[in-house]
């Protein structure tokens, strides 16, 4: 299904066949993983980002349960 959605993208991850977008969704207000061939369209906002981007990255790993490097 097609959503239209606000994210703020802070890491782009890399598997055998597929490219992963890793983003804080205001939709869902949470962290998500988009698949970047099933994203449509996008536009670049004048916006800041709501928290840092070491901010969002920390707070993924721990929810993720990757240790700090």
């Amino acid at each position: 299904t097609e959503t239209k959605r606000t994210v703020w993208p802070f890491a782009l991850g890399y598997f055998d066949h597929v490219r992963v977008l890793v983003a804080w969704c205001e939709l869902r207000q949470g962290f998500r993983h988009f698949r970047t061939d099933r994203i449509a369209a996008f536009a670049v906002e004048e916006q800041r980002y709501p928290r840092r981007r070491q901010s969002l990255l920390k707070a993924w790993r721990e929810m993720e349960g990757i240790p700090p490097q």
